[in-house]
């Protein structure tokens, strides 16, 4: 009942935690979209008024956003929306007056012209949304079509200019997430090792829990490089000093996704070893040597983590990886939960070995040489 009871309470701790992480790590972005909206108001007011600054501040706003991709690209692309909404429903406004249908067909007029011109969502929809905000105030705004589009276009301005001085490091982000994740991750692998050394079945689930908390992970670090990539192409000597700690963060991000999944079916086979703790004719299943492989699979992703903030070398991963495997490979034959968890220890340690660069055929064999081939191991 304590480990259900223990369960239940991380798993209500967890969501809370990610909240916490998900505001901090956006906390930048959240500042640079408030002030956008207010200096793209200020300054739109200054031009023309404060009356007249309705577009600037939604321009400002949407051109920031939360998502630290493509920054500049989709400022451009909002400005671009604007301009064809403000301009369809604007003429149409003056030709045939206000109302639903003018609204629908303006909407359909504005989006029509700005997918034609680019298929982008985020410009068609801004088309939409200008070309709604001007049919619905219309009747109470008396600045000109030419007035309207300046807003518009203070709001772009202020976003990309913004963006271009004042915008967070993208790679401190994508390395910040990257370390976070990995750190994660060999938190609920430990968690896990321990739970095979201790027989702890609600430990082993929490551990689980652990894993699927970093689902939400995956979004975040391909969102991260993205604004990386931008960010680089538009500052060449930028991209020169950090090419290679660029290149070592995109390596370990890339293979996050499969490292995940690799380790929620390390934690499944460490639960599945838990549970079945005897073998058929009464041995025990479980030997120090599943700890001890475990744990080294904790050591190299903790390496792995050390490596992509510069404070380690791709020879520890590699090594502390490929003992992992060797560990584990000699656990055979044994039963079928601890060959299970052997098989995942060794696509692990392939895993490992990928995100430092190496090719699949290249970590396989690696693997291979240092703890056997899968098919001849316990002959």
């Amino acid at each position: 009942m304590d480990g259900r009871r223990r369960l239940r309470a991380a798993r209500r701790r967890v969501p809370l935690r990610a909240v916490a992480r998900r505001v901090r790590a956006h906390a930048p972005s959240l500042l640079l979209a408030a002030s956008a909206a207010g200096l793209a108001f200020l300054v739109a007011g200054l031009l023309f008024g404060p009356e007249n600054s309705v577009f600037a501040p939604i321009a400002a706003v949407v051109s920031t956003g939360l998502a630290a991709g493509q920054r500049v690209r989709r400022a451009s692309e909002i400005s671009v929306g604007v301009v064809v909404g403000l301009a369809a429903a604007d003429l149409l406004s003056r030709w045939l007056g206000v109302g639903t249908f003018q609204l629908t067909l303006a909407v359909l007029v504005a989006m029509t012209i700005a997918v034609a011109a680019r298929p982008s969502g985020l410009m068609a929809n801004q088309a939409a949304v200008a070309a709604v905000v001007v049919m619905a105030l219309a009747p109470y705004l008396d600045a000109s079509a030419w007035v309207r589009l300046g807003d518009a276009l203070v709001g772009g301005v202020v976003a990309v200019v913004l963006n271009a001085v004042a915008s967070p490091d993208p790679y401190r982000l994508a390395r910040g997430i990257t370390a976070s994740v990995l750190g994660r991750l060999a938190d609920a692998l430990r968690k896990a090792a321990r739970a095979v050394e201790t027989g702890s079945l609600a430990m082993a689930e929490e551990a689980l829990e652990d894993m699927n908390d970093l689902d939400d992970a995956r979004s975040e670090i391909r969102e991260a490089l993205a604004a990386t990539r931008e960010r680089l192409a538009w500052r060449q000597v930028e991209r020169r000093e950090r090419h290679f700690a660029v290149r070592t963060v995109t390596a370990v991000a890339s293979r996050v996704v499969i490292m995940l999944s690799t380790g929620r079916a390390l934690c499944r086979a460490a639960a599945n070893l838990v549970r079945h703790r005897a073998t058929d004719d009464g041995e025990p299943a479980v030997t120090s040597g599943h700890v001890q492989a475990l744990q080294e699979v904790v050591r190299a992703v903790e390496e792995l983590q050390r490596w992509v903030t510069g404070h380690a070398d791709a020879d520890d991963v590699r090594t502390w990886a490929l003992r992992a495997a060797t560990t584990s490979s000699s656990l055979l034959p044994g039963s079928h939960a601890s060959a299970v968890l052997v098989g995942q220890v060794r696509s692990a340690a392939v895993d490992l070995l990928r995100a430092t660069g190496a090719t699949q055929p290249e970590a396989v064999t690696a693997v291979e040489d240092a703890a056997g081939r899968a098919d001849r191991l316990g002959g």
